[in-house]
């Protein structure tokens, strides 16, 4: 599976920045360097690097679960091969994606660094909210869908009102990009979402 790759991959790059500051240091996600020095590559490879291995462990466990759900349900609808082509297009492209919003706030602010795969993690968790909207999560213990509402105000507020060196754009970016895409690829998913929203709601 693509998914096991990507948190490979995503452990072994992370594990190497640990014993290397210069590394994470060149990889991580720095506007100002990106938009100065065009150093544009940091807006993907700084969605494999972590901060710390709290931080890995949360994100990749969030990834195994959700990516492997994602990457199953894109391989039943277009096949093995072009399942996860699309599933391989919207990981790389929701790291980027997810880094837009700290790139405009703070192209022109030199001390503002981000890391971490937590913009593709919310997009794959918003991804599986649409399709299973009353499935409850183990924690907190809300339905998805009540999970990705109350995320998207909570990631808005937090942006502007809290400075506690988490990218709270990169999760809006990344949940609203995911929804975005799905639809895109799979048009049916708006009506897949209404039908089980309200065929299973719980009033």
């Amino acid at each position: 599976m693509l998914t096991i790759g990507f948190v490979a991959i995503t452990v072994v790059v992370s594990y190497m920045s640990f014993n290397n500051p210069a590394l994470n240091a060149q990889l991580c996600h720095h506007p100002y360097r990106e938009a100065q020095h065009g150093e544009y590559y940091r807006m993907l490879t700084g969605g494999f690097v972590h901060g710390s291995w709290e931080h890995l462990l949360i994100n990749m466990y969030v990834l195994y679960q959700f990516g492997s759900i994602v990457e199953n349900l894109l391989t039943d609808i277009y096949g093995d091969v072009m399942g996860r082509l699309i599933y391989f297009i919207f990981y790389i492209s929701a790291v980027i994606v997810s880094d837009i919003g700290t790139f405009i706030e703070h192209r022109e602010n030199p001390g503002f660094r981000s890391v971490g795969a937590s913009g593709v993690t919310t997009g794959l968790v918003f991804i599986y909210a649409i399709f299973s909207p009353w499935q409850m999560f183990l924690f907190p213990p809300v339905p998805a869908i009540v999970f990705a509402v109350l995320y998207v105000f909570w990631s808005q507020w937090a942006s502007t009102n809290r400075s506690d060196n988490i990218d709270h754009l990169a999760h809006l970016f990344g949940g609203i990009y995911g929804v975005a895409f799905i639809i895109l690829v799979y048009p049916k998913t708006l009506s897949i979402f209404w039908e089980r929203l309200l065929q299973n709601a719980p009033f």
